[in-house]
């Protein structure tokens, strides 16, 4: 039996998820900086007074150091302290609603990004520590395009965001044809102009209204920086959030709807 100390590493991490472990544990899936995707069981952690429980929200930006074998699927949690928690304060419905949907958003992404210590990972962190950060900040005034902004910052990270400036058939744009009407397709890639649907160039996909076009290319343009104006008008956040969601569908594999996001519609109907 080996007395040799096990190598440990540190690392800022976002707390996707978590399961309880045996009697008193929790086992944490983890999207770090440095290492990608790690799992860790933080022993005693459901005790009232663990050091370990505030590392293990589901949610918060932390800094951790953890047992590091690349050999063994479970890690093991040492120490750590808290980097930022978006659920502090008075947190609202919404985004709190939002937050869960980019942690399940998120760990979704895992199946594509291939091994732990893969480039992607880390830029895929950036995104929801610069999400983490603005949804946190007085400047958030819209949680939902901020959520869809962030859907589209991950697209981006995996070479996968929708062509939106332009017909992904003839190249042309759209407004320099002055059609009524244009289309978003998933399976080519984004926007299909009225002439190339007619003439059935591409599959059609949904049509995209003028309001919504722009609001995608304030999206591919603005990421998670986009200017808030005032909020999105209802409308046209089930277009946008109908439209991501069926290129997330078609692009990403594993993707389902973030179930955090019937919380919202439980919400409304309630609230009738």
């Amino acid at each position: 039996m080996s007395l040799l100390p096990k190598p440990t590493v540190e690392a800022d991490a976002w707390v996707l998820r978590v399961w309880p472990c045996g009697e008193t544990s929790i086992i944490a899936s983890l999207l770090t900086r440095k290492y990608g995707y790690v799992r860790v069981v933080a022993k005693g952690a459901r005790g009232a007074r663990s050091r370990l429980r505030p590392l293990v929200e589901p949610g918060r930006l932390v800094n951790v150091e953890f047992s590091w074998d690349p050999d063994r699927e479970l890690q093991y949690l040492r120490s750590g302290s808290v980097l930022m928690d978006s659920l502090s304060g008075s947190p609202t419905l919404e985004g709190t609603t939002f937050l869960l949907a980019a942690l399940e958003l998120a760990d979704r992404c895992r199946p594509i990004l291939g091994s732990r210590d893969d480039r992607t990972a880390g830029e895929v962190f950036a995104v929801c520590e610069e999400f983490l950060r603005v949804l946190s900040s007085d400047a958030c005034g819209d949680p939902a395009l901020l959520f869809f902004a962030f859907e589209w910052e991950l697209l981006q990270r995996h070479g996968m965001a929708p062509e939106v400036a332009f017909c992904v058939s003839c190249g042309e744009s759209p407004a320099d044809k002055a059609e009524s009407v244009t289309w978003f397709s998933p399976s080519d890639g984004g926007l299909v102009c009225g002439g190339c649907a007619h003439l059935g160039e591409g599959s059609r996909g949904n049509p995209l209204g003028p309001e919504a076009l722009a609001c995608l290319r304030r999206l591919s343009s603005c990421g998670l920086d986009i200017p808030v104006e005032q909020p999105m008008a209802r409308s046209l956040r089930r277009q946008i959030g109908g439209h991501l969601h069926r290129f997330l569908g078609y692009h990403l594999p594993g993707y389902r709807l973030p179930s955090a996001l019937e919380l919202l519609r439980v919400g409304k109907e309630s609230s009738r």
